[in-house]
């Protein structure tokens, strides 16, 4: 076996390789003479030649003959030697060219060499002469085709259509067209082949010889079937159990609270009954109301959200009902048609409910009753088709009695109430949303950070006094903030860290022996969990049986899946 240099010395014409970016790898001493090349080289071949379609040819596994150098008769030869990798250039002038199609033994080592490379692409590779006489077939043939390479040597392909080898034969249709055809073939064994048929030109133009390039796509159609056949169950169920494929990244599911909330959620969605959404400031009552209408048969009609907590009292029943065409001096002179009309066949999304001024709240429940109601202005009342959504923070029962709400429209909103848990109650949510908020700034603003195991338990046990939202500002904040890639404990605002000191101070100086032994084997048993895959491994580090570790775990109260995200 010659070496590539031994090869390139001899041969009687120049040898360029490039790889799939086109960076010149090797250049026999004729071709550097041809082009003028010195190494180190450093140069691609788009700056040798700019209209070179090597890449391509290298990308797609091809060869072809391009034209002559201008102002010589040196012609240029294409070939892919490893597809997708790397290629070659033959600078061939017209004698040499010759001897090259001739078989010449002066190039049987080369030739030996390209035919190993030739059987390393694992796809079909059949020459023929402008007479469609097969000349050379590489190894895959009889895999493919189901014939021996001696069985198919020498023949016709018009005699290989015709007894069944191939339904349709890409080189007869390249000799009658004389250009690059691409056809699908079907074997005598069923198999469906992707062919390129390449023709390769004399100097003089007249057709020399025809190689094709067969890709085996069988098992691809199969698998587009299979993969259609798949994803029709995959919507029925993604369908079934919607709350279980979300949609909605923001709103995580992990916790066992969240979980049966989101199920009620999915479970109520196509009900056209009012939903009343509890819950404190920031836990994502806005994010769940959003969730409902975009799992019900209403998505595709507007959402529409009423802050009654942000809109002036003087204006909400305009803003609200609409008025009619001068109603107000300064209005609109075509006057307006309000939030309750601009949600018809959608959802009207009430939000900070218990702010609504009480003497539009009677007006409210003729809506919520009757589903219409009637403009500023007008005297003939707008019917609608809405789905109505309430949310607040307030205790609304508390409002009842006290007499600031009205008691028949607090039952109208209380059809299906879902309460939604503050952050400390869930704690198993956090690490997913801080992973989830910290992708989402990161992308927004161009920062990608990561953050610490230690910041991540930080929050874990901080009290979220603003829950989901003041997690989601100060992960925003850390973003733009840390000086680093990687965010520390010392990269926290003074607010958090000082909060969050005074607690655990105050906690440790009313604890007991007996507390403070619990508290310290917590500690060693979350360590070793953290270092650890399996609970065995972790009972091994501290020499006791995976029995007492279980128990530990379920006695103290460890989240065993949120460790196991921080690893």
């Amino acid at each position: 076996m010659f070496t590539l240099h031994e090869i390139g010395m001899n041969l009687p014409f120049g040898l360029l390789l490039v790889d799939f970016r086109g960076e010149i790898q090797y250049a026999n001493p004729l071709c550097e003479t041809i082009l003028k090349l010195k190494r180190p080289y450093k140069k691609f071949i788009q700056d040798i030649f700019p209209g070179s379609t090597i890449i391509k040819v290298i990308k797609d596994g091809n060869f072809e003959v391009a034209d002559y150098i201008p102002n010589s008769d040196i012609c240029l030869m294409s070939s892919s030697l490893v597809p997708g990798k790397l290629g070659g250039i033959l600078f061939l002038d017209k004698n040499a060219y010759q001897i090259f199609v001739d078989n010449s033994p002066r190039v049987i080592d080369l030739k030996q060499e390209m035919e190993a490379i030739m059987n390393l692409s694992g796809e079909l590779v059949t020459i023929t002469n402008a007479d469609g006489i097969v000349l050379r077939v590489n190894n895959t043939c009889e895999q493919i085709l189901g014939e021996m390479e001696s069985d198919l040597v020498g023949r016709a392909v018009t005699a290989l259509e015709k007894n069944g080898v191939i339904n349709v034969s890409s080189t007869k249709h390249v000799i009658q067209h004389g250009r690059k055809v691409t056809m699908n073939q079907t074997t005598k064994s069923g198999r469906r082949l992707m062919v390129e048929g390449h023709p390769i030109f004399n100097s003089d133009g007249t057709l020399s010889k025809v190689i094709n390039i067969s890709k085996d796509v069988t098992e691809i159609a199969n698998l587009q079937k299979k993969l259609e056949e798949t994803k029709n169950v995959l919507d029925y169920y993604q369908q079934e159990l919607s709350f279980l494929q979300k949609t909605d990244q923001e709103f995580v599911v992990k916790s066992k609270s969240m979980e049966e909330v989101y199920e009620l959620a999915c479970r109520v969605a196509d009900v056209d009954a009012t939903i009343f959404l509890n819950g404190e400031t920031g836990v994502g009552k806005e994010v769940l109301a959003r969730k409902i209408h975009n799992l019900s048969n209403r998505k595709g009609a507007p959402f529409i959200k009423v802050n009654c907590g942000a809109i002036p009292e003087s204006i909400m029943e305009s803003e609200l009902f609409g008025y009619a065409k001068g109603t107000f001096t300064g209005g609109n002179k075509d006057g307006k048609k309000g939030l309750a009309l601009a949600a018809h066949k959608g959802t009207l999304f009430l939000d900070e409910i218990g702010e609504l001024p009480f003497n539009l709240q009677a007006k409210l429940l003729q809506l919520l009753q009757e589903k219409q109601f009637t403009p500023l202005g007008e005297t003939n009342p707008v019917q609608v088709d809405v789905r109505f959504i309430a949310a607040t923070n307030r205790n609304l029962e508390d409002m009842v009695k006290q007499g600031t709400f009205r008691e028949d429209l607090y039952y109208r909103l209380f059809v299906i109430p879902i309460t939604i848990p503050p952050l400390f109650e869930r704690k198993e949510d956090i690490p997913f949303l801080i992973n989830y908020f910290l992708d989402v700034f990161s992308q927004k603003y161009k920062l990608y950070k990561t953050i610490d195991k230690e910041v991540v338990q930080f929050f874990i046990d901080y009290k979220w006094k603003g829950n989901v939202r003041e997690l989601q500002n100060t992960i925003e904040r850390l973003v733009l903030t840390a000086p680093t890639q990687h965010i520390e404990l010392k990269d926290l605002p003074d607010k958090l860290l000082k909060s969050e000191t005074k607690t655990s101070e105050i906690i440790r100086g009313n604890l007991n022996l007996k507390q403070e032994v619990e508290l310290f084997e917590k500690q060693i048993i979350i360590q070793a969990l953290e270092s650890s895959s399996t609970m065995k491994e972790a009972s091994k580090k501290l020499g006791v049986d995976a029995s007492t570790i279980t128990r530990k775990v379920q006695k103290y109260g460890i989240n065993v899946a949120v460790l196991q995200f921080r690893l």
